[in-house]
């Protein structure tokens, strides 16, 4: 009996996910709340019907590192050089805020928190990848289940409020505080429409069709997923004597970015879809493994602490800007960028009215993916190595 409740659960952590995605389409106050974490709810629920849902972590663990390289294949990093000097440096500003506001929030609340510096991490890897990141981080630095879901549910509570506000008066207030945009400073070449339409395609989900199917087709790319899983598996047990799931989380990233400079594999249909479908399926996962025992007073403090960081965050990139001279379309699309990723840079720059943005917009998003990682990771090791 056992054998066939696995596979019922096996079944809708597959199908699932493309349930919760018709339904944010179909439903303007789910899509509001986002397609993952409609995953953790719909997992949770059938956990309270489903007896014995244990299989589902097992499955999931073995997914974000599959996810990761397949997110990552389709980043033409060649692309940044695109980008004018202000875009740029914006962006990077953007990824110093993030850092610097993450390590004070550590300093905040490490007295509050046991093992802050692993939230600093995730807070790094969300705020200039994305969701994706902060999943591989929280996996890499073995976080509580139940604080992955608390970190995306803070995610969408924090960040829909910024969202609400960055497409409604944020632009009349940033254009007071920065200077105008300079319409010449981001060269548009002939060939830059059919480049963002390309980018558009593979890294907003909207525009590409996410289902079961459309998963299946694309085995190949998967495949290459599992590879990069395996080159990662045995240079950890080559380098550490075993499975460590830090240096497995890196190195997956590293063949993410490294396979997507051969040419046939970054132009290989649907490996970010892929790859976002088993994020999908990674959180439906939690949420069957998912109980509010779990939840405890922290929590509460956790949460702050995401939302300490999310708007530290935005305000300190808003002065950089001003010290260095960033103009306001800049500034709030790159913001964007970091952190919301690719999907939201088209309606951001509809609030901008500034179309001009869009390109350079999705490719600080795409590098935000390629990086995110290394920075949380890397983040997070540095405030354990200095008293955890």
């Amino acid at each position: 009996m056992q054998i066939v409740w696995n596979v019922l659960i096996v079944l809708v952590m597959a199908l699932g996910p493309r349930l919760m995605v018709s339904l944010s389409k179909r439903v303007k106050v789910l899509g509001m709340l986002g397609s993952v974490f409609l995953c953790y709810a719909g997992g949770f629920l059938l956990s309270l019907v489903l007896p014995d849902t244990s299989i589902a972590m097992d499955i999931s663990e073995i997914l974000i590192p599959i996810a990761i390289p397949l997110i990552l294949f389709s980043a033409d990093l060649t692309s940044i050089k695109r980008l004018a000097k202000p875009m740029l440096n914006s962006f990077l500003l953007v990824c110093a805020a993030v850092v610097g506001v993450a390590v004070a929030s550590y300093l905040l609340y490490r007295n509050l928190l046991p093992e802050a510096y692993k939230y600093a991490g995730m807070i790094v890897g969300l705020y200039t990848g994305g969701t994706p990141n902060l999943m591989a981080i929280g996996a890499a630095l073995s976080v509580n289940d139940s604080h992955i879901v608390l970190a995306n549910a803070s995610d969408v509570v924090v960040g829909g409020v910024y969202f609400l506000l960055l497409i409604s008066i944020m632009p009349k207030l940033a254009r007071k505080f920065l200077k105008p945009f300079d319409a010449g400073a981001q060269t548009a070449a002939p060939e830059d429409a059919t480049y963002t339409e390309h980018l558009e395609k593979n890294f907003v989900p909207e525009k590409e069709p996410l289902s079961l199917k459309s998963l299946l087709r694309r085995v190949p790319i998967v495949l290459l997923g599992v590879l990069s899983l395996a080159i990662a598996a045995g240079l950890s047990l080559l380098i550490t004597g075993g499975l460590n799931v830090v240096v497995i989380m890196l190195v997956v990233t590293s063949c993410g970015v490294g396979f997507s400079f051969i040419k046939r594999v970054r132009n290989a249909p649907g490996s970010y879809t892929a790859g976002q479908y088993l994020i999908l399926v990674f959180s439906f996962g939690i949420g069957l493994s998912f109980r509010f025992s779990a939840i405890k007073t922290e929590s509460l403090i956790f949460l702050a602490m995401f939302a300490t960081a999310q708007f530290g965050a935005i305000l300190l990139h808003l002065i950089l800007a001003k010290i260095f001279k960033i103009d306001a379309d800049t500034a709030l699309i790159t913001s964007t960028a970091g952190i919301y990723g690719p999907a939201f840079i088209a309606p951001a720059a509809d609030a901008l009215k500034n179309r001009e943005v869009v390109l350079p917009g999705l490719i600080c998003g795409i590098f935000g993916y390629a990086i995110g990682n290394y920075l949380g990771i890397g983040v997070a090791l540095l405030l354990k190595a200095m008293g955890g």
